[in-house]
């Protein structure tokens, strides 16, 4: 009789600390905690590391977003000189017009040669502040102060500064893409007072505007091409101003 009570009081033992191991695992707190499972998102296009723009601070590639390119275009360095030509295009209804130009650039001199198809040809030269400006069939040569944005406008190109000033909703689509066989950063935006869309795509090699498209909605009315960046230094001469 006595060894029944004996095995009764150890079976009971046992099952009271079976009930107490399960409390205490199966009580809220009271398991150890385990750090949650993190998914890894899907990395967003960045540059490559070669030609990539560097955040200052973090030293490392900018990803290129619609809430990003901005401060990646801002980051690129354009060639300091160089030579190319340009095409633009311009679309209207029932007609066009094409302008070719060539342009050389050396240091804070930019010479730009304009054909526009009516055998006149226009030569634009800005050297640091001053501007001169004379054609093929006339005499005159006309003197000034050079501003801001004249080297882009001549060209008839846009100008970094209008992407960069944008809110940045109106940047629609951002990127990393091949223009031409070259690698680009991409940029679709909206501006003006008619809403226009733009696409520009910037050579991450140089730095430089190869490409652009502007839309009226659905409809191009203006292109830009570059042919090939001659990264050298133009002769000084082609910086000389008219006498």
């Amino acid at each position: 009789m006595k060894h029944r009570n004996v095995y009764f009081y150890l079976l009971l033992l046992l099952a009271l600390a079976l009930v107490a191991g399960l409390i205490f695992i199966l009580a809220p707190g009271a398991a150890p905690e385990t750090p949650p499972v993190r998914l890894s998102e899907a990395p967003a296009p960045t540059i490559s590391p070669s030609a990539a723009p560097e955040d200052a601070e973090s030293n490392r590639a900018v990803e290129v977003r619609p809430d990003t390119v901005q401060t990646v275009v801002a980051l690129l360095r354009r060639s300091d000189s160089y030579s190319r030509a340009l095409s633009v295009q311009s679309f209207w209804t029932g007609g066009g017009a094409e302008t070719e130009y060539e342009v050389w650039v050396r240091g804070d001199s930019t010479r730009v040669t304009v054909r526009d198809g009516s055998g006149v040809v226009k030569n634009i030269l800005l050297r640091g502040a001053d501007k001169w400006i004379w054609y093929s069939d006339a005499a005159g040569v006309y003197t000034g102060p050079a501003h801001a944005g004249d080297a882009d406008g001549y060209q008839s190109i846009p100008t970094y500064e209008d992407l960069l000033a944008l809110p940045v909703e109106d940047v629609l689509d951002a990127g990393f893409t091949d223009y031409d066989g070259e690698r680009v950063i991409f940029a679709r935006y909206r501006s003006g007072p008619f809403d226009y869309e733009t696409c520009c795509y910037v050579s991450v090699e140089n730095g430089l505007l190869i490409g652009a498209e502007t839309y009226d909605g659905e409809v191009l009315i203006y292109e830009m091409r570059s042919g090939p960046v001659e990264i050298s230094t133009p002769d000084e001469s082609v910086f000389a101003p008219p006498t």
